[in-house]
């Protein structure tokens, strides 16, 4: 929230000196477009670690709360040993895919401590489709608006 509301304000003293609206338009746009560019490398990022993981079965054992993130991640027990998941709890649909007991084929990653569980690969898979067509999407409308008008950055 505090972040929309320095937008804001950087929004409206750009309007005050004068900068034009098409010149405000395509930061914004551009800020969009990093964000989503981020966003691929993460989930590419996460499909290459992935891909270096065993597979394996386990077991739910709890669902524990992180103080210091505020969100709920799933522990998995895999040979007497409890590994975290690499993303947090799903909100839906969270007490029939986190029932504590289920067994599950997981992937893991023995050099983090960490698993990766049918809905984390979903999830990373997804979001790699996702995130690259929106940055697609995001370049292709600044080419459309922008790219055969020359733009002046003051009015």
């Amino acid at each position: 929230m505090e972040a929309l509301i320095i937008l804001a304000v950087i929004i409206v003293l750009l309007v005050i000196l004068g900068v034009s609206a098409e010149a405000i338009m395509l930061g914004i746009m551009a800020l969009m477009a990093l964000g989503m560019l981020l966003l691929f490398g993460f989930f590419i990022y996460c499909i290459f670690r992935l891909l270096r993981c065993e597979k394996t079965d386990g077991r739910l054992s709890k669902v524990e709360h992180h103080p210091k993130y505020g969100y709920g991640t799933p522990c998995y027990m895999i040979g007497g040993e409890e590994y975290d998941n690499v993303f947090p709890c799903e909100v839906v649909m969270k007490k029939r895919l986190y029932s504590e007991g289920r067994e599950c084929v997981l992937r893991l990653d023995r050099k983090r401590g960490k698993v990766f569980d049918g809905n984390a690969v979903i999830s990373s898979v997804a979001g790699v489709f996702l995130s690259g067509a929106s940055f697609a999407m995001i370049v292709i409308q600044i080419v459309n608006m922008f790219g055969t008008s020359s733009i002046s950055l003051f009015k």
